[in-house]
């Protein structure tokens, strides 16, 4: 009895006590790369509550004070406002997905990506084992971006590629801003969008927060309403940096709501993004099934305005 109570008493107060520090991530950004894990100390917290049964208006007050801050870090998520696509929008499928540098199965994540039929194919760690199946991919999309040497990107189109490259360029062609894979597609209604992907570290580097913040100064050399953004961004939307990286995203908005893609046997962590600028509204998102990939593949299907 007494392992069991210390065992509850662990579950609930580190729960507690890790939940307000990953509030405090807000403020002290060491301490953000906890926020990503809110759900999880919401369910300690609750699980220890239920394990331990303490009196009824004890267990209340503990759940109230430890799962404030998990409902206010998460609460904002919920309350975005996406916009929807017009019905008569013709549909333009998306899929974003981290095939990951030790894929397991390579042959069988490439056939799971291309009976999704996405019409624009947004891939991250393609420098790894699944690279000698970019050239079955090619079989099935007829247009995909060249990459320079150390790239682990890679954009498969149904439609005509008019432009790309790993950096973004100014009016006279001179690159800008970080290095990133974008590409100018010619759309199915006769008007060019520029679909992007990229790959940041992971919170705990501190490289992560310049690649971030690079980025967004890059994007606003650009006209960011037909553009799509996707990718392994490794940040939760409870995050603080996600909440500050959507606010240097805008007016691009991001269509994925809390989705978790990874891991891959049973996702938690929502980390795969994607964001469009004015010119589109959602349809639909959902989750693919696990391939040999650590992530899940996310698509996402936008229509124009």
């Amino acid at each position: 009895m007494r392992l069991v109570r210390a065992f509850a008493a662990l579950l609930t107060g580190g729960g507690f006590l890790a939940a307000w520090l990953a509030f405090a991530g807000r403020f002290v950004p060491a301490l953000d790369v906890l926020a990503s894990f809110l759900p999880l100390f919401g369910a300690a917290i609750l699980l220890g509550l239920l394990v331990a049964r303490p009196r009824f208006i004890r267990a209340v007050a503990i759940a109230l004070a430890g799962l404030a801050p998990v409902m206010i870090g998460m609460a904002p998520e919920w309350a975005r406002d996406i916009p929807t696509a017009r019905a008569d929008a013709p549909p333009i499928r998306v899929l974003t997905h981290n095939v990951w540098q030790r894929n397991r199965d390579p042959a069988a994540t490439a056939q799971t990506l291309i009976d999704a039929k996405p019409d624009v194919l947004l891939l991250q760690e393609v420098g790894g084992s699944f690279r000698p199946m970019l050239a079955a991919l090619d079989q099935h999309f007829a247009f995909r971006t060249a990459c320079p040497p150390g790239c682990d990107l890679a954009i498969f189109s149904r439609w005509p590629i008019a432009d790309s490259d790993y950096f973004l360029k100014d009016g006279d062609g001179k690159a800008f801003g970080p290095p990133l894979l974008w590409a100018r597609i010619e759309g199915p209604d006769g008007r060019r969008f520029t679909a992007m992907t990229l790959h940041y570290p992971w919170p705990t580097s501190r490289d992560q927060a310049v690649r971030r913040r690079e980025v967004a100064r890059a994007l606003v050399r650009i006209d960011r309403d037909p553009l799509i953004v996707a990718g392994d961004m490794n940040l939760t939307p409870w995050a603080a940096a996600m909440r500050e990286q959507d606010r240097a995203f805008a007016p691009l908005m991001r269509m994925t709501r809390a989705l978790p893609s990874w891991p891959r046997l049973f996702p938690v962590l929502p980390i795969d993004q994607i964001y469009a600028g004015r010119d589109w509204g959602l349809r639909s998102v959902r989750r693919l099934p696990a391939t040999g990939s650590d992530h899940r593949p996310i698509l996402v299907t936008l229509g124009r305005t």
